[in-house]
């Protein structure tokens, strides 16, 4: 699985990371952006997650036994960077200081799922796009 987010996560630097960026610059607290930002992750929302799931107990027979690449995809995949101008240009939240630190060397630079298998399979592909998913994600953390 790719970068799962959504509402019920308690984000933290290393695990939930798109969570973890909103609730900074909505806090105004520092962010450190470890390498360039230009890293790219898919990132995929839980309802969607949710559905691959429904979707494999649906075809349990096709599906068991098997392993699939269950993620955004290329549709849904963002950098960092991409990610701050997006909550700056979008939903106004500038974030307040951003700062660079060495690459970390477990971190890829791009990593996106090929989810061809689960389409084909059992047509299943992501039903919220990266844009509505960060935005109910910010709407659920500006509640809680």
């Amino acid at each position: 699985m790719s970068g799962i987010y959504g509402m019920g996560q308690h984000p933290t630097e290393d695990q939930g990371w798109v969570g973890w960026l909103i609730r900074r610059a909505m806090k105004k607290k520092p962010i450190t952006i470890y390498g360039d930002g230009k890293q790219v992750r898919d990132i995929l929302f839980i309802t969607d997650l949710l559905y691959a799931f429904d979707k494999m107990v649906e075809n349990i027979e096709r599906a068991k036994g098997q392993a699939y690449n269950i993620g955004g995809g290329r549709n849904n995949s963002i950098s960092i960077l991409e990610l701050l101008e997006f909550l700056e240009k979008e939903l106004g939240i500038e974030s307040s200081e951003v700062s660079s630190g060495p690459w970390r060397l477990a971190d890829q630079k791009v990593y996106i799922s090929n989810t061809q298998k689960a389409k084909g399979e059992f047509g299943w592909e992501p039903r919220v796009s990266k844009e509505e998913g960060i935005r109910r994600l910010y709407q659920w953390m500006g509640k809680v």
